[in-house]
């Protein structure tokens, strides 16, 4: 079957190549993968931004129907429609693993990382892992379930977003267009979500068409004035940072209320950055770093869409083979993507 390797280090070190088709063990599931994503975690490995363990089959935003079983399967058929959690390789015995949180486990191998991934025809998994897919989600949208489930783990699980709450969302990137979505669908009274220039070719309008109730490009509208008029003076009860990007990170806790929230997802470009420190202490704010999902989070992520309380059609913008993923990282580069969706040649 075919597979995107990454091998070495640079963007030489990334090929389509033959490589064996898996067989599931006792307990695992062979999944035919019918739509896989490029998550922006992708992008900063296309640029050695990210770690991983050479050669290794690429992706983990993957979903697709069951076509093989193991002996001891015993809750899953031929023909099931399912995703599955990334927690292919954990300890099991760690504090994390044993309260839930094995995305957490210092022994976890990243599925797409350090672990084959979803960028392939067929993927085998432990049948644990397995969720069932709603019968009116579609393969495209079902592809999307981990990035939801991290917006999911974020707002809900980790309460941080709550009925009522004026929330806003730095980035309009996949990740921020879906907790600006997840935060309207759980009961906020407002969502404000800021884009820049560059996201006027594709990524603000999407937002414009969804459910998200102000829409700001910083580079052209002042974000203090339109959050002092949004939230009549008070400042934002929660702020979702999902645009990785300086400026917005600094200029964060000035539009905070006292003992608002700030909710941590996006990666940065580098690893140290200025904050206001000494102003986060005065507004006695709280700052929660949201990493992944658990279990819970990827079961609520799948009831939101398939009661269609997100929509997450219009975010998908291309739909390609696998064989062109270069081609998805470069329109992903050059902002002319949202979400690209990539299929094998024997989908």
């Amino acid at each position: 079957m075919r597979a995107v390797v990454k091998f070495k280090d640079g963007k030489d070190g990334w090929e389509v190549r033959d490589v064996q088709r898996p067989a599931p063990m006792e307990d695992e599931v062979e999944i035919k993968v019918m739509a896989t994503g490029i998550c922006g975690s992708e992008l900063h490995l296309y640029h050695d931004n990210h770690t991983y363990t050479p050669p290794v089959v690429v992706g983990h935003e993957f979903c697709g129907e069951i076509v093989r079983v193991g002996s001891k399967v015993t809750k899953w058929k031929v023909g099931d429609r399912v995703v599955s959690e990334n927690n292919k390789e954990v300890c099991g015995t760690c504090e994390f693993c044993r309260t839930g949180r094995p995305i957490l486990c210092p022994e976890r191998k990243p599925v797409g990382y350090k672990v084959n991934g979803g960028w392939t025809s067929y993927f085998c998994t432990p049948q644990h892992l397995l969720i069932k897919i709603p019968d009116n989600v579609s393969f495209n949208e079902a592809a999307m379930t981990e990035p939801v489930s991290v917006a999911t783990q974020a707002l809900i699980v980790r309460g941080t977003v709550k009925l009522g709450d004026i929330v806003l969302v730095q980035g309009c990137g996949t990740i921020g267009l879906i907790n600006a979505m997840v935060a309207k669908a759980i009961g906020a009274k407002k969502v404000i979500l800021t884009g820049t220039n560059v996201d006027e070719q594709v990524r603000l309008p999407i937002a414009r068409k969804l459910d998200i109730d102000v829409i700001v490009n910083v580079e052209k509208e002042d974000l203090k004035e339109i959050v002092r008029r949004e939230t009549d003076g008070r400042g934002l009860d929660v702020i979702v940072e999902a645009s990785g990007a300086d400026s917005a990170i600094y200029g964060m806790v000035e539009l905070l209320k006292k003992t608002g929230t700030i909710v941590a997802i996006g990666e940065t470009a580098r690893p140290d950055l200025t904050f206001p420190w000494v102003g986060a202490v005065f507004k006695s704010c709280t700052i929660a770093y949201s990493f992944g999902a658990t279990y819970e989070a990827w079961k609520l992520a799948l009831t939101l869409m398939g009661q269609k309380k997100i929509n997450l059609e219009p975010l998908i913008t291309h739909e390609i083979p696998l064989e062109d993923f270069r081609e998805g990282f470069a329109l992903l580069e050059t902002k002319e993507a949202l979400k690209v969706i990539m299929h094998a040649s024997d989908y």
